[in-house]
């Protein structure tokens, strides 16, 4: 018995200093400290449900669980309070506001943001967080004309069209304006991984073991045509139905355009975090940067067109000097990015002047 007791303390030492050997190497390999690769796995089947076109499909009221709630608007969250106790915050958003896999709710954004308000006064706020990963900008508008706008928010963010890019990147001259993604792929999103390897992504040594397998595979394009001024006018148009019908209904509105992990032009030190994020980050934007900054582009140039702020994540994120911390992939925010976004937000909001000040 005596034996194996001290091979086992030996086999825990030996395991010990491999992972801080492993954690102290990719420290100064990729220039930020390692992180658990344990993601949230979302049961998509069990809280999207298919309807008749245009939306196609759309979130399943009264979804509980302990990583997902869908609320009586069709939103991620908590249930919002009756109407008229409260003001809102509503933000319109794909899968990055939606918070993909965080493995707790109240890691995501707008749970961090209405606890900030509360924190600082602003008690009669409540955010409502109406990402949705599935949406395309046409889907998005549609879901504020038919359901959304019933919250009436006082103050609207949209964040839309990086999905449309998406479509449009890989569908090629077969992608149309509006057309949603197949139902197989929205089901191909829900993936669960074995229990052991739950357990070992969270150890720095594993990761390098298993680097090269980790990485899910993109999606192949059906064509390399894409039609990109299309795609742009869509987008564009879809931004403008949404501005004019909320600013019609005296809804103060915003657009916001998130911060990728990439830049166009990337420098050697740059690289080497982004290796870290995602092992196959150059086949991720080889070719695909100048349509997402692009995207960027155009949220500028829309939000000045209206005469409407632009909340540029894009540039808070690029500014910090710990971007490269903040991110799960080259897209999604981890907490800690999740947390800076809800800040950043707040700090815009209140720039703009549109927290009243009696409520503190």
């Amino acid at each position: 018995m005596t034996y194996f007791i001290i091979i086992f303390i030996a086999l825990i030492i030996i395991l010990g200093v491999l992972e801080l050997g492993a954690r102290i190497y990719y420290r100064l390999k990729f220039l930020i400290p390692f992180k658990s690769r344990v993601i949230g796995e979302y049961p998509y089947g069990q809280f999207i449900e298919k309807i008749d076109p245009p939306l196609e499909y759309r979130f399943t009221t009264g979804f509980r669980s302990k990583m997902v709630n869908i609320n009586r608007f069709r939103c991620r969250g908590a249930e919002p309070k009756p109407d008229n106790t409260k003001k809102r915050i509503m933000l319109i958003g794909e899968s990055v506001f939606f918070g993909v896999k965080l493995r707790h709710e109240d890691q995501v954004w707008s749970a961090k943001l209405e606890k900030i308000l509360a924190d600082r006064g602003f008690d009669n706020w409540e955010v409502i967080n109406a990402g949705n990963p599935t949406y395309n900008s046409y889907q998005h508008r549609l879901l504020w004309e038919q359901d959304l706008n019933k919250a009436k928010p006082d103050i609207l963010l949209i964040e839309i069209g990086s999905n449309d890019v998406s479509q449009a990147w890989m569908m090629g001259s077969k992608w149309k304006p509006g057309t949603p993604w197949p139902w197989k792929f929205i089901m191909a999103l829900e993936r669960k991984s074995l229990w052991w390897n739950k357990i070992f992504s969270r150890f720095c040594f594993y990761l390098f073991l298993r680097r090269n397998k980790i990485e899910r595979k993109n999606f192949p394009r059906w064509d390399k045509h894409i039609q990109w001024e299309r795609c742009l006018d869509c987008i564009a148009d879809n931004h403008k139905k949404i501005i004019q019908n909320a600013q019609k209904q005296g809804i103060k509105v915003a657009l916001v355009s998130f911060g990728f992990a990439y830049d166009l032009t990337i420098t050697e030190k740059q690289a080497r975090s982004l290796e870290a994020i995602q092992s196959n980050w150059q086949s991720f934007i080889k070719g695909r940067a100048e349509y997402d900054h692009g995207l960027v582009d155009l949220i500028k140039q829309t939000a000045k067109k209206f005469n409407i702020p632009h909340i540029s994540l894009d540039t808070a994120f690029r500014n910090h000097p710990q971007r490269y911390r903040f991110y799960l992939d080259l897209v999604h925010y981890n907490s800690q990015g999740m947390e800076f976004v809800a800040e950043t937000l707040y700090n815009n909001i209140i720039k703009y002047g549109w927290l009243d000040q009696s409520s503190k």
